[in-house]
């Protein structure tokens, strides 16, 4: 079967998922993905099977939204903020695919803290980007590596609601200082302070 109607089938699945919920009929998606019923079977032996495969699209989304410039040679601060910008841009331009994992992952309520929830969901972009080694020693010491990725995703989230909210896009103004705020927030929350003490 072509791309193009595998693509249809899951992007229908994320539209339909966010407006019904996990109980949308699958004949409601295929209906929508403009193809034949029972169609999504030949991809998906079940609908929680399509609901998986439609998170991990959604996901690998922020992917196609690279950072400004490589992550090679930043220092932790940079490195950081990058990620935030790059995030920021993505659900700016793909807010249905953020909807869509927020409440996948509500939805199948893994402890987001347990090997369960990295290993079959979201290991997090710190190890996605074995970034872990850059961050160690510039962050604060009271945040393992597991905590910190949470963070950072939680923050992001809330922020971009607010982009979506506001109908923001990458280009306007008012996104850009919005995103500036958001990455300047999230470090100086996170980073090492030299007394080894949050500022008073």
């Amino acid at each position: 079967m072509p791309e193009s109607t595998r693509s249809a089938i899951i992007r229908s699945t994320i539209l339909l998922f966010n407006r019904y919920g996990p109980m949308v009929p699958m004949s409601k998606i295929s209906e929508h993905a403009g193809v034949a019923a029972g169609t999504p079977f030949r991809y998906y032996s079940t609908k929680e099977e399509l609901l998986a495969a439609a998170y991990r699209e959604a996901h690998d989304n922020t992917l196609r939204c690279v950072p400004q410039r490589p992550i090679e040679g930043m220092n932790a601060e940079q490195a950081v903020k990058s990620i935030v910008h790059t995030i920021m841009k993505w659900s700016a331009i793909c807010p249905q695919d953020l909807e869509y994992m927020r409440k996948y992952e509500d939805m199948v309520c893994y402890d987001c803290f347990s090997e369960r929830f990295s290993q079959t969901l979201y290991e997090g972009v710190i190890r996605e980007m074995k970034l872990w080694p850059l961050l160690e020693g510039a962050v604060r010491a009271d945040l393992p590596e597991p905590l910190l990725n949470r963070l950072i995703s939680i923050n992001c989230a809330i922020y971009s609601r607010y982009v979506i909210h506001l109908g923001l896009t990458p280009e306007d103004p008012a996104f850009c200082s919005l995103a500036d705020a958001t990455a300047d927030s999230i470090w100086n929350s996170i980073r090492a302070h030299p007394s080894g003490c949050a500022d008073a």
